[in-house]
């Protein structure tokens, strides 16, 4: 059978487009399955999940400039609002579950903007790369699908994206660089902890394409898309910032002061833990002590050390290796491991310990970017060394004769076999993110089950729609996090909720006092005009 260069040529477009389309499925399947787990009972967002999606909602209306309250910082904000304003329509289409498969559906667009940045770089390797990324890290932190709307695990999607978009940018592919600016500024506004390295990405990319730009005399208008979706990310902080008495953004690089701060050696050991083998992103994320124990046992000079070796990598491929490619990707890894570094010895004492868990999701990419620089150096080295092995047994045998095989013969199959067995493989590494919210509730089922007990009963007691809320719970915890699901709950019911500090200036309204009790809740109303409750 003949097989002409032409039907080849059609088989490789063919296998590569079965790839990229695998790629994306699998990053999709796991917010697909959790948006399809919570259909099969009653749903409810409950705590700062809940705060998220009454925010989103009132973006249509009289949006926040800011983004979440911060632990980072006494009366801090994160940046900025970008995440309510994407999640403001689902939120109004479905306001049971449209925080949740809003933000998958915005989690799924950022795991493929990564698949396709990564492509546009390494082909069907790239995309692949990305997509097992994904995939990994949804396995070594599950709640990126089980609550994608939280802003940590939002913004950690987002960042990947912008890594991967970066890194486009540095290896020639100048039109990222809007991509890169969208994605990093949504970053940035969700979670504090993205804010510096998603700026440092961008600006090195901007420097690098200006660079490439000149050396090639083409246009700027990349560029220039770039600094108008920017601008039109940043509107509302920086219109909180000049319109307000105290500008959030002001506050944010000036709020921490006179705090003690956990310091670079935490920083550093933090650095260690996630680059040291084993490395903490090879397993699931340990609670915030066990974190903190395992931080505390790793070496600050390990992190000195690994970042000399990632800076002689970005060397050897700028002067030996004569790679763009690990340049950019060495680069990028010396970047965002010194972002780090500041970021993580900024965190307050008293906050860090306590919430330890949820700030390593800003250290997976690090870790990972400088095993992945390390790795792709040890590669080419190798193939440095194999084509130096075959340059001189050429010329061996062209002095003495002989049949010569075709330099790369034996690679062409291989490609293929690894191509057509990736596709099973990237489906498969996909399981574990499915399997795990089939194993529970995909939330806080517990809590969820109150906010509806109690939202049924508030339904049946038909206060009106104007009424004044409390909650009573032993619990602080429970108190917060059923009080801002059953406020969202009520909120896209059509009530309106009114605080009862404010009763003075308003007409008297209906209490509803909510109170929790050993498992069981009651809801009492009280008339404001008789003063009398019934339950």
């Amino acid at each position: 059978m003949i097989h002409s260069p032409g039907m080849s040529a059609l088989t490789a477009i063919s296998r590569a487009r079965v790839l990229r389309v695998a790629a994306h499925a699998a990053s999709w399947i796991p917010f697909l399955t959790v948006v399809a787990a919570s259909t099969r009972g009653t749903w409810r967002v409950v705590g700062d999940g809940a705060g998220i999606a009454l925010q989103s909602w009132n973006a249509t209306s009289h949006t926040s400039l800011v983004g979440q309250a911060t632990e980072l910082g006494h009366g801090l904000h994160d940046p900025g609002p970008l995440q309510y304003w994407l999640l403001a329509i689902p939120v109004h289409i479905d306001p049971v579950r449209g925080v949740l498969w809003g933000a998958a559906l915005w989690c799924m667009a950022a795991a493929s903007l990564a698949i396709e940045a990564a492509w546009s770089i390494l082909g069907e390797i790239g995309g692949l790369l990305a997509s097992g990324i994904v995939l990994g890290m949804v396995a070594w932190d599950p709640l990126l699908v089980v609550k994608p709307y939280w802003n940590p695990c939002f913004a950690a999607l987002f960042f990947l994206a912008a890594l991967a978009a970066c890194w486009a940018v540095m290896s020639g592919r100048r039109w990222w660089w809007p991509v890169l600016v969208i994605t990093a500024s949504v970053a940035a506004q969700a979670h504090l902890m993205f804010a510096i390295a998603s700026a440092a990405l961008a600006l090195l990319a901007l420097i690098a394409g200006l660079a490439d730009a000149f050396r090639a005399k083409t246009g700027y208008q990349w560029a220039v898309t770039g600094f108008i979706v920017g601008a039109g990310c940043w509107a509302a902080p920086f219109i909180q910032q000049f319109t307000s008495r105290v500008g959030n953004l002001t506050a944010l690089l000036h709020g921490q002061g006179g705090r003690q701060h956990m310091g670079l050696t935490f920083a550093l050991k933090t650095l260690a833990a996630y680059t040291q083998p084993p490395p903490l992103w090879w397993g699931h994320l340990p609670s915030s002590l066990d974190l903190n124990g395992l931080i505390q046992t790793r070496s600050a000079l390990f992190a000195v050390a690994i970042l000399a070796v990632t800076a002689a990598a970005l060397l050897a491929a700028v002067f030996w290796f004569r790679s763009r490619t690990l340049a950019s990707l060495a680069a990028i890894s010396l970047l965002v491991s010194g972002t780090a570094l500041v970021t993580f010895s900024r965190i307050p004492v008293e906050t860090g310990l306590s919430r330890l868990r949820y700030l390593m999701l800003a250290m997976f990419p690090v870790g990972l970017l400088i095993w992945l620089t390390a790795a792709s150096a040890c590669v080419l080295t190798g193939r440095q060394v194999i084509r130096r092995m075959r340059a001189a047994k050429a010329r061996h045998v062209g002095r003495h004769g002989g049949l010569q095989r075709p330099a790369g013969a034996w690679t062409r199959p291989a490609g293929r076999g690894a191509s057509a067995a990736a596709v099973p493989l990237i489906v498969l590494a996909s399981v574990p993110g499915v399997g795990q919210p089939a194993q529970g509730f995909p939330g806080d089922a517990w809590r969820a089950g109150l906010v509806s007990v109690a939202n049924r009963l508030i339904e049946q007691a038909r206060p009106g729609q104007q009424i004044a809320l409390s909650v009573v719970a032993a619990d602080k915890p429970d108190r917060y996090r059923l009080t801002l699901g059953l406020v969202w709950a009520l909120t896209g019911d059509g009530y309106r909720l009114e605080r009862r500090s404010h009763r003075m200036h308003t007409q008297p309204v209906p209490n509803v006092t909510v109170r929790l009790r050993s498992g069981r809740i009651t809801v009492a109303v009280t008339d404001p005009a008789t003063g009398q409750s019934r339950a």
